[in-house]
Formats: C-alpha cells, structure tokens, sequence
C-alpha cells in the first residue's frame, strides 16, 4: 500500500478514534447524572440501572473498539498495517475502507466467527 493511501486510513483512523471518545465521555457524562438523581419508586430504579447497563456496555463496545483502532494506528506505524494477523495475506483494501481497523482478512474472520458459534451452547437445550 502505497503512502497516500496509508495516510488516508490514518486519517480515518484519527477521525473514529475521536468520535469514540467523544461518545465514551457522553456515557459516562449522562451515566452519572441519572444515577444523581433522586428515583421516586422501584419501577423508576430498574428502568434506571437498566438504562445505566445499556449505557455500560455501549460503552464497553466503544473501549474494545478504540484499542481496535489504536492497534490500527499503531500497525501503521510498523508497516503491518492491512495485514491479516492470522494469515499475514494483504486485506483488500475494499474491507479497509468500511472496517479501516480490521485485523482479519475475510476468510479468516470467518474462520474465527464459525469458532465462536460453535463453542457456543445452545440456549434451547
């Protein structure tokens, strides 16, 4: 991958990074001013620690999303950057530039979503 094309990942890198934490700081902006409110009855505490939950673990999601980007930025400083980490084949450029941070080219992250599901129990049974 030539250099103005790296830049441009990194470009998009930067800009994601900076929406992520300006969401993270959102959520835990909101997350603290609703639990300083006063709750009048218990219906409005379990919808309140439900929403407080939901706001957790968007947030989780946006944490494990940022190191996914910083780990991204960093392989762009080390040339790995659009390598598969499992394979070391090229990811396609095309993938790059809807997931810039992925670590996977497409075969492999198949690979790795069939493990999970199958490591997975069935809830059913």
């Amino acid at each position: 991958m030539d250099a103005k094309k790296k830049a441009s990942f990194e470009n998009k890198l930067k800009i994601i990074r900076g929406e992520l934490l300006g969401d993270v700081e959102k959520n835990l902006k909101s997350s603290k001013n609703e639990t300083r409110q006063n709750v009048p009855d218990i219906s409005d505490e379990a919808l309140l620690d439900y929403n407080n939950e939901l706001k957790l673990n968007l947030g989780q999601q946006d944490w494990e999303k940022l190191k996914l980007v910083d780990e991204a930025m960093e392989r762009i400083k080390t040339g790995y950057y659009g390598v598969c980490k499992l394979c070391d084949i090229k990811i396609p450029e095309a993938r790059l530039k809807i997931v810039p941070f992925a670590q996977h080219c497409v075969a492999c992250l198949e690979s790795i979503e069939k493990d999970k599901s199958q490591a997975r129990p069935n809830p059913l049974f």
